[in-house]
């Protein structure tokens, strides 16, 4: 698969992953469901996704909120799995800002969830933190688009698994 279009640290620390590679079973279960609500549809609406059908998973999810004019990605629900892992709760940040946090992150993940928008299809990521000095941590994470009533990508939905030890 190639590489992620990430700045810096961050593309020496992640890569993207065939979706069939993913190797954490809550994230097949979310593929799965995602697909399952599709039905025929390119994807699903953000009004049929349930995060409480799949309880398990819900500290792990975290919710985009996409804007249009300029293009913009700003975090809606970020799961405590999300919070304790990055040591931040991003709820209610665009995206971008995250330069702040580290400089180059901001713009390398808007540049990856502009990617999961312009696709319109599930991508898949994995790698280590090393980008926000939090190496310890590696990570497998799935991006999941979904739309509103007129087809246009209303959110991307994500969830991570995260763990101490070297994938």
């Amino acid at each position: 698969m190639d590489a992620l279009v990430w700045r810096d640290s961050v593309e020496e620390s992640a890569e993207l992953v065939p979706l069939e590679d993913l190797s954490e079973q809550p994230l097949r279960e979310a593929l799965a469901h995602w697909e399952a609500v599709r039905g025929r549809r390119e994807m699903p609406t953000r009004d049929d996704i349930k995060p409480w059908r799949f309880p398990a998973l819900l500290p792990r999810i975290f919710m985009i909120r996409v804007t249009q004019g300029p293009l913009a990605f700003t975090y809606s629900l970020v799961g405590d799995e999300n919070v304790e892992a990055h040591g931040l709760n991003f709820t209610g940040v665009e995206v971008r800002s995250l330069d702040d946090l580290k400089p180059g992150y901001g713009a390398s993940m808007h540049d990856f969830y502009s990617r999961v928008y312009r696709r319109r299809k599930p991508m898949a990521a994995r790698g280590t933190m090393n980008f926000i000095d939090r190496a310890f941590c590696a990570f497998e994470s799935v991006y999941l688009p979904l739309a509103d009533k007129s087809g246009a990508i209303s959110h991307i939905m994500g969830a991570a698994c995260y763990s101490t030890e070297a994938i």
